[in-house]
């Protein structure tokens, strides 16, 4: 096949801060990455980050969302690719809403390809809600009491949906928009997460909501695989119509491209694959690397926070209140996105590069680098002899806020499960027993807790671990993950021709292009050499268990968890030194 007809296919992904494109061909090289950051391309909004702050709430301008894709898809037009796309998936950022008028349905219905999607959907005020809410607003504190109270219990909430109420979900958002705009309640026609709402902008209607991302609502009846009708009706008896009564999966045909791209940009008509939320998309595109290594998926994600992505061969949640997993309902369980009969466990710690960062310039100083906290942090255990907790934010795994530590001493009074007794110190004790490493212990504190949250909701044991996000090229946090979790640790890299380069890449954008890929073709002919290799994302090991420090870690587990049960139900939140 020339290279100039080679089938190629598009995912997208629209982050808080920009619109990324990744192409990819059949060989899952990636031919083309496209960026379009918000602020940089859109200044006229005003937005900071991609979107606006007012303290606990959060939002973002749609219109911004639409004018994106138009941009991309020109730059997209311009490296002359458009026309050989032959499938399209994608994902968003996850819970953040967005409320059609109907004379924004009717809109994309009929685009005219002479006049940009900002102002044709600008001119038919199509959409009741200007600026949607976003993942990042925590203002619905009162709509998670009531949802809760309509399950019966949070306990209940979260065995029907897979998690308690959190305010950023889209269930408490949807009930205030309610709530708080009547007049703009009144207006809506249709509603879309922030994923289904960029694929009904490419196939010019209103497409279903996939099912992994439907179960960051709170609204999702994950067992029974539709929206639960009671909670819904809660918030309004036409909600359900609103959402959509079907719900897909994210591998499925939501409809062909509309002819307004095909026309204005010269991209094909292609089928459109269902979207999904960015975390369930990039889990995909993990599991597909996954496959080619041997090992079962579980990801690591190190960012501003760190969230951590696993599989679920069963639905853990039942009506045994004395189970485990009942016992233990922090975290998210969401539908697979691309197999009913799977899921994922989502754990998320607000607590992760800021908390870290926090500490390189406590305790190595203002002028410190990276490579200076690697370098202070690789050393042996400081587990069980002493344990620390950072939580500069009030922390989501556990919910506790304040700066804690604590060291084995013959005179402490709190007594572990291993039987050793622990006192709580500060930094600056003078008798202290331990040289303390902050940089060590807060590594420690945060892998501790995700190998504690793991237990809770893990069935079968990791195989490997996949980590990616800014931190994830740091030495000794690869490190202590393997030690502590006590597998091999693969980082995202990037495969050109004659190199490997570790990398995070676009896994969101990535996952849907492959999806596109499996969906339209499953058995690729992968026999032509006619098409440039390009780069292609692929599994890297960099690290594997020192058995005798995992031992150490394995043993200081139950201490580690009761201390942090004890940070939890602290009667104060800070400690003495938790405004360091």
């Amino acid at each position: 096949m020339s290279d100039n007809c080679a089938p190629l296919y598009l995912g997208l992904d629209l982050s808080t801060q920009q619109l990324k494109g990744v192409v990819i061909n059949s060989q899952r090289h990636v031919v083309c990455e496209i960026g379009i950051v918000f602020d940089d391309e859109f200044p006229e909004f005003q937005t900071t980050n991609g979107r606006y702050v007012d303290s606990d709430i959060v939002n973002a301008p749609v219109l911004m969302w639409v004018a994106a894709v138009d941009l991309l898809m020109g730059r997209l037009a311009a490296t002359g690719l458009a026309s050989r796309v032959r499938g399209i998936s994608g994902a968003a950022q996850q819970h953040g809403s967005v409320y059609w008028r109907r004379q924004g349905v009717d809109a994309i219905r009929q685009l005219d390809p002479e006049v940009s999607l900002r102002q044709q959907l600008g001119n038919s005020s199509a959409f009741a809600v200007v600026n949607s809410p976003i993942w990042e607003d925590s203002s619905t504190s009162k709509q998670c009491e009531e949802l809760e109270q309509c399950a019966g219990s949070a306990s209940e909430l979260a065995r029907i949906t897979g998690s308690t109420a959190f305010e950023r979900f889209t269930g408490p958002q949807i009930a205030k928009v309610r709530a708080t705009q009547p007049q703009a309640w009144h207006q809506v026609s249709r509603i879309s997460l922030v994923s289904s709402f960029v694929a009904s902008l490419l196939v010019g209607d209103v497409v279903p909501i996939d099912c992994s991302d439907a179960s960051g609502t709170n609204l999702y009846d994950i067992q029974a695989g539709k929206w639960s009708q009671k909670l819904c009706d809660s918030i309004d008896p036409q909600l359900v119509q609103y959402l959509g009564p079907k719900v897909t999966l994210a591998n499925e045909i939501v409809g062909q491209l509309s002819p307004y791209f095909a026309q204005r940009y010269g991209v094909a008509s292609c089928p459109v694959v269902a979207f999904t939320g960015d975390n369930p998309s990039a889990f995909a595109g993990f599991e597909s690397m996954f496959a080619v290594s041997g090992h079962s998926a579980a990801v690591i994600s190190l960012g501003t926070s760190d969230t951590v992505l696993f599989p679920l061969k069963k639905y853990p949640y039942s009506l045994d209140t004395q189970s485990a997993a009942m016992q233990h309902l922090d975290g998210h369980v969401l539908q697979h996105p691309t197999d009913p009969s799977r899921y994922i466990a989502m754990l998320c710690y607000k607590n992760g590069s800021l908390a870290r960062d926090w500490v390189r310039q406590r305790s190595l100083g203002a002028g410190s680098t990276w490579t200076d906290f690697s370098n202070a942090a690789d050393i042996v255990p400081m587990a069980p002899m002493a344990f620390g907790f950072y939580y500069l934010s009030t922390e989501i795994l556990p919910r506790a806020k304040g700066v804690y530590r604590f060291e084995q001493h013959t005179d402490g009074s709190i007594v572990g499960p291993s039987g050793s007794t622990y006192r709580q110190v500060d930094r600056f004790s003078s008798d202290s027993t331990v040289c303390w490493n902050d940089a060590r212990a807060i590594i420690e504190s945060q892998i501790m807790s995700m190998c504690v949250d793991y237990a809770h909701k893990g069935s079968h044991a990791m195989t490997g671990v996949a980590i990616t996000g800014g931190a994830s090229s740091n030495p000794a946090l690869q490190q202590a993950i393997a030690d502590i979790l006590g597998v091999p640790v693969f980082a995202t890299a990037e495969q050109a021709t004659a190199s490997v380069e570790i990398k995070a890449p676009a896994m969101p954008a990535y996952g849907g292009a492959v999806r596109a890929l499996e969906r339209l073709d499953p058995v690729p002919d992968t026999s032509s050499t006619l098409e440039p290799p390009g780069s292609k994302y692929i599994l890297q090991a960099v690290c594997s268990p020192n058995s005798d420090r995992h031992a150490v870690y394995a043993q200081a587990l139950a201490d580690f968890e009761f201390l942090r049960e004890f940070v939890s139900q602290s009667t104060t939140l800070t400690c003495a030194d938790s405004s360091e």
